[in-house]
């Protein structure tokens, strides 16, 4: 990854500036502030004091030496994010727009997921921590069948902790104030990652939001050859062949917002580092928010800590920077609490093998994978490797997104849905620096091959927007015409509406005999 010095000579005389060190600080004031939350909320006072305090200390001490060399030595040169105010406003602005209309908070027609975002929040507000359901509440008959019981006790568990701090002011001020605050906190969360990515753009562009909002893969394609044929294993928009997808931002924003927008500012932080003393921290906080997500940041993280051209990998330091207190008490802590959670509902993840498994016909596995391999990232990799080629980070990133669709996990595939994200971002960040390079082009070079090149960009980034503006079309368009939202399909993991909700339910956020796990006999309040 390459070191950038200072931005400030490409942007504006007069603009927001501020160092790399203080960005570090106010985002993992942001990400740690649920992770503490949820210890003082879940953890029993003997565990959550000791722990919160752990998380608090090691925070602190990342942030005053995020800013030191390889050697702990004080940089004689800090780096600078500077923008001009009026990108920081379009930024903010921007975020705001794209959280509201995604569904952030419910306050437009919103699509897939959010019944189960909108039963998160509410039950986290309604019930006491940690959330028990009895199965007596349940009013549907048929979900009352499905479950399987008439009385009983489950634990609620999932990687809940993005909604927490909206939780806490609805349980003050009430489900309508949570829902405006999660729309503040999504859409702040958004416009850190925007100037964080200023860092690697070396300037201010309008190719950072664009990028950030519309960044997919060419879904066009198959989603047009699926017009004209109708070949039966289409199932969506990105499912175009069994059992693998990557996941256009958009669509991630719209459904899976507490899991993306919080990976996408821990990679940015990842990617600035300029030591790996807290490497562990910085990268780990994405477990409080998707395990998935981690799977498919490690590779990427590994690069860093390997990448010699940023004085992370170099000499003697490098075993005494990856083995240093904060990594290791990170990883302990993290691990103890929320790994010991997340394994308490050791059947969330029923369907899991290698993908060929999964195809009736294993060979049909090759050209799916290779289709599937050509149309997400292939044009990417082309634009951007004979730049790339040898940084370590790249790299990492598109062997990780060659390798992940090879196994299963999950029945929709949440490894490579979710894992694949870290990755996705790393070509994303490459991607805006190299349309923020074109759109300062004054004079394009002349040249049939340089003009063949710039075609073939933008023909990709057009296609890009297909899946973006296809669920802005679905979003738009139920809201005026008056379409019923589904974000109370479930209302209440406690009383699920519709009994169509109730298996998925069961499977992965219901925890049953919770008493026996580690997580609930010994951390977690009575």
């Amino acid at each position: 990854m390459r070191e950038v010095t200072d931005i400030s000579k490409s942007s504006a005389s007069e603009g927001f500036k501020i160092s790399s060190d203080t960005f570090y600080m106010i985002s993992m004031i942001y990400l740690m502030i649920p992770v503490l939350i949820f210890t003082i909320g879940y953890l029993r006072p003997g565990a959550a004091i000791p722990v919160s305090v752990i998380f608090a200390g090691l925070t602190v001490v990342a942030v005053l030496d995020c800013g030191r060399g390889i050697a702990g030595e004080k940089l004689s040169c800090k780096t600078y994010i500077k923008i001009p105010y009026k990108y920081l406003i379009a930024f903010a602005v921007i975020a705001l727009l794209i959280s509201f209309i995604t569904g952030v908070g419910e306050f437009i027609f919103t699509l897939q997921d959010h019944p189960y975002r909108r039963a998160i929040l509410r039950d986290l507000i309604d019930y006491k921590w940690p959330v028990i359901y009895d199965y007596s509440t349940q009013t549907n008959p048929e979900v009352r069948q499905i479950l399987g019981f008439d009385g009983g006790k489950v634990a609620f568990c999932y990687y809940f902790a993005y909604f927490l701090p909206a939780a806490v002011v609805g349980k003050l001020l009430g489900l309508g104030a949570a829902n405006i605050f999660l729309l503040i906190w999504n859409a702040l969360g958004m416009a850190l990652t925007l100037v964080g990515m200023t860092y690697f753009t070396k300037r201010a562009s309008f190719a950072i939001p664009f990028v950030y909002v519309f960044f997919a893969g060419l879904d066009a394609l198959p989603d047009a050859f699926y017009a004209v044929t109708h070949y039966e294993a289409w199932l969506w928009l990105e499912g175009y062949v069994p059992c693998i997808s990557y996941i256009a931002n958009f669509t991630e924003y719209c459904n899976v917002f507490n899991q993306v927008v919080p990976c996408f500012l821990v990679m940015t932080l990842i990617l600035m580092q300029k030591n790996t003393r807290s490497m562990a921290l910085t990268a780990g906080v994405l477990f409080a928010y998707s395990p998935w997500a981690v799977i498919g940041m490690i590779p990427v993280a590994i690069a860093r800590l390997l990448d010699k051209d940023t004085g992370c990998g170099r000499g003697k330091h490098i075993v005494k920077n990856v083995l240093s207190p904060v990594n290791i008490l990170s990883v302990i802590a993290l691990l103890t609490v929320f790994g010991s959670f997340y394994m308490a509902n050791s059947g969330a993840v029923e369907y899991r093998g290698f993908t060929i498994s999964f195809y009736e016909e294993p060979l049909w596995f090759i050209p799916c994978y290779l289709i599937f391999i050509l149309v997400e990232i292939g044009a990417f990799v082309l634009i951007l490797g004979k730049e790339h080629k040898k940084d370590p980070v790249f790299i990492a990133a598109v062997i990780t997104l060659l390798i992940l669709p090879f196994y299963r996990i999950s029945e929709m595939n949440d490894l490579t849905m979710r894992g694949s994200m870290p990755a996705l971002f790393v070509l994303q960040i490459y991607l805006a620096a190299k349309l923020t390079e074109i759109f300062e082009i004054r004079d394009i070079p002349k040249g049939r091959g340089i003009r063949l090149r710039l075609t073939g960009i933008c023909l990709a980034v057009v296609l890009m927007m297909f899946p973006a503006l296809e669920n802005m079309f679905v979003i738009f368009g139920s809201q005026l015409t008056g379409d019923v939202s589904n974000a109370e399909n479930i209302g209440s993991f406690g009383n699920i509406n519709q009994a169509e909700y109730a298996e998925v339910i069961k499977e992965q956020f219901y925890i049953d005999d919770y008493g026996k796990t580690f997580f609930f006999r010994y951390l977690a309040k009575d």
